[in-house]
Formats: structure tokens, C-alpha cells, sequence
């Protein structure tokens, strides 16, 4: 059988596919606080080796042809639907300081030991901001205990605020919920308590990345409050939103 030569356009596939291997190594291995964006590099990776391969056999090969033009057009399409998500992550990435609130949820996330996480820190940090000039709303501080926790992330919560002034007894703890979904189902449960409805307007504290899905799953009342990370943490926090766009891919098509 005649070997057929490969082709510049080829090389280049495989040399891009080199780099993104490599590239997602350092991402998963090294700089592990973006290790989601390393997988992605090592799924370009994979993708872009499909697509040196179909490029070479598609010079012989009418079904190469095919399965590559197919290819390219999967991820165009792909392309355009992360676009779509990506911009509706970004639109509830603010603070709306204006709608009147009957209460404040703040969503958890990680705790190293007893001490909040970076992510859990900015949370905290745009509630305590954000309660500052709203002194008589209930503070709902939701999250359970997780592996290489010490206590649960509603605890921590508890603890840091009212260790920085807000009155205990404004501060509910939900220690059961281990996900955004139950976050919402628990902290309403509660606030119905209190005696704060469905319809009623709700701020709901988190990472700016978060606060689409996680309004969304709240439904009609959710007041976004984003936390955002400090500058320095910019690369981390590209991170989280190309995560947080699969995340919400995930959520439409199987939720």
C-alpha cells in the first residue's frame, strides 16, 4: 500500500494537539486551581488529533471527507451554543443594589479546615458589604459539611459574620444542603418559615460565575449579589466561567 505523505495542514493539527497536551499537564498538575481548563486543552488535544487524522486519510478516503466536514460542524455548533451560555453567565454576573429585599441567602462553598475558601471569602466578603446599610434583614447561610471539612460551610459562614458584627440572631444556619439545588430547596423552606413567600424578593449571595444557575433554579424573586475575586485571581476566575457555562449546559439538557 503507497503511504501517503503527511501534509502541512496535518503537522499543524498535530503540533497544536502537542501544545494543548501539554498545556492542560501544566493546568491539572501544576497550576491545579484552573485544573478544569486543563481537561478542556487535553479534549482539544484529542479533538484536534481526530482532525489531523481525517485530514490525511480524506485524500484517499471519501468517508474521511465526510466524518471531517461532520466533525467541523459539531463544533461550530458547539461553539455557538457555549457562546450563548457563556454571555447569559456573564449578564447575572452584578449586584442589582436597588430592588428592596425581605432577605439575604448566602450560597456556600469550600472550607479548608475551619477557614473559608478564596471562593467562600468573596462571598462573604459581597454579603457583609451588601448587609452593611440593610440591618434588619435575615441572613440564610446555607451549606453542608464536606470531605476536609472541619465544620460545615453554613457554620463557617455563621461564624465569620457575626465575628465581624452582624447580630447571631439574624443568622440562620442550613447545614443539610450538598448542591446549588438543595441550597435553594432548604433556604426556602426556611425563609416560608419566617414567613417570606415564594413571590417574595430574595438576595441571593455568590460568586458572580454562580449566580445564573443558581437564580435560575431560585426562579422569580432572585436579587443577584455577585462576589468577585480580586484582580489578582483574574486567570481562576476565566476558570470557574468557562466551567460554570458546562455546568449550565448540563443543567438544560438533563435537569
Amino acid at each position: 500500500m503507497k503511504m501517503i505523505p503527511i501534509g502541512n495542514k496535518e503537522k499543524i493539527y498535530y503540533g497544536l494537539a502537542v501544545l494543548c497536551l501539554l498545556a492542560g499537564a501544566l493546568m491539572r498538575f501544576v497550576f491545579t486551581a484552573v485544573r478544569f481548563t486543563g481537561f478542556l486543552f487535553w479534549c482539544a488535544a484529542a479533538v484536534l488529533t481526530v482532525l489531523g487524522l481525517l485530514s490525511h486519510f480524506s485524500k484517499t478516503r471519501p468517508w474521511a471527507r465526510w466524518a471531517r466536514r461532520l466533525l467541523l460542524a459539531l463544533l461550530a455548533a458547539g461553539f455557538a451554543f457555549f457562546a450563548v451560555l457563556e454571555v447569559w453567565v456573564i449578564s447575572w454576573a452584578r449586584t442589582d443594589e436597588e430592588t428592596p429585599v425581605e432577605a439575604v441567602v448566602v450560597l456556600g462553598a469550600g472550607v479548608n479546615g475551619t477557614q473559608p475558601s478564596l471562593s467562600l471569602w468573596t462571598r462573604l466578603e459581597a454579603a457583609l458589604d451588601y448587609l452593611q446599610d440593610r440591618p434588619d434583614l435575615p441572613v440564610v447561610v446555607t451549606g453542608s459539611q464536606g470531605r476536609g471539612e472541619d465544620i460545615s460551610e453554613a457554620r463557617c459562614m455563621y461564624d465569620w459574620l457575626t465575628s465581624r458584627g452582624v447580630p447571631p440572631e439574624r443568622v440562620i444556619l442550613e447545614e443539610q444542603a450538598d448542591d446549588t439545588e438543595q441550597n435553594v430547596r432548604y433556604s426556602k423552606a426556611l425563609l416560608s418559615g419566617m414567613g417570606i413567600g415564594e413571590d417574595s424578593s430574595v438576595a441571593i449571595v455568590t460568586s458572580g460565575y454562580h449566580l445564573c444557575r443558581a437564580s435560575r433554579l431560585w426562579g422569580e424573586g432572585a436579587v443577584p449579589v455577585a462576589a468577585r475575586m480580586p484582580a489578582r485571581y483574574f486567570p481562576i476566575s476565566i476558570n470557574y466561567y468557562i466551567r460554570e457555562a458546562f455546568a449550565m449546559a448540563e443543567a438544560i439538557v438533563f435537569r
